[in-house]
């Protein structure tokens, strides 16, 4: 690694060691075209660090010291294949019981967002997590933010995920949804039981997830196309297990 690379994995809040996970599975022969202005680790530096910091291209040209085209192009090309690697991170042992919640993602492109109850144009994401460690199993998003949890939920893969799985825990607003452990309701309302206590604490998980995952500031403010959203919500769930699997302390960048 070089000394820049190290310099800058600090941006990415990633390891030298999950670096170098990414970099074995993405690396492939150079193929036809253009060259790019960086090598492969430096490239997917440049791709986490716009995740993790949303900067805009511009900004992060300039901190990589190449043209905004150049960085535009890296973004595009590698977000999909760190999308494409979270099922090689998912592991859906079934012992382990599940959590799902839906957030909001403030959406700049009007075309699939909606004015939402942050007071922004939003879409929904679905994040189905492992409670005991949080791993995500599924996420999916692209929805107008401003429609129920069960809507977006509904003939989704979270769904068909959580059908197989029997054991996943969501709040009251996912009620009359039979394959999800919800709180009981009586004449409209929550009863707060022991049994409702119990499922607070289990379903709590889920915010934990979403609160990790908004690490990553692209998800906090999202200026790219809205058909990118699903890419982009796949990749940060990438790089989160990727932390997760590893377990690596940061102090080892230097």
């Amino acid at each position: 690694m070089t000394p820049t690379i190290r310099r800058l994995v600090v941006l990415t809040g990633l390891t030298r060691t999950q670096l170098d996970t990414i970099t074995a599975a993405l690396a492939s022969p150079p193929g036809p075209g253009r060259p790019w202005a960086l090598p492969l680790p430096a490239r997917i530096v440049l791709t986490a660090a716009a995740l993790r910091t949303n900067l805009t291209v511009r900004q992060i040209a300039a901190v990589f010291d190449i043209p905004k085209s150049q960085a535009h192009r890296i973004i595009t090309d590698l977000t999909p294949k760190l999308a494409g690697l979270l099922p090689s991170t998912i592991d859906g042992d079934r012992r382990w019981s599940w959590t799902v919640d839906g957030t909001l993602i403030p959406t700049r492109d009007r075309t699939v967002a909606g004015k939402s109850k942050n007071y922004r144009y939003s879409t929904n994401a679905q994040v189905l997590s492992r409670r005991r460690d949080l791993l995500v199993i599924d996420i999916t998003g692209g929805g107008a933010g401003n429609r129920n949890d069960t809507i977006p939920y509904r003939d989704s893969t979270v769904q068909q995920r959580c059908a197989e799985h029997g054991r996943v825990y969501a709040d009251g607003g996912y009620r009359g949804i039979t394959e999800l452990h919800t709180p009981t309701f009586a004449g409209g309302r929550i009863v707060r039981d022991a049994a409702w206590r119990r499922h607070r604490k289990k379903r709590a998980r889920a915010e934990h997830c979403i609160a990790r995952l908004k690490d990553w500031q692209v998800l906090r403010d999202h200026r790219r196309r809205g058909h990118r959203l699903p890419d982009t919500l796949r990749a940060v769930a990438d790089l989160h297990n990727l932390r997760i699997l590893t377990r690596t302390p940061l102090r080892d960048v230097t």
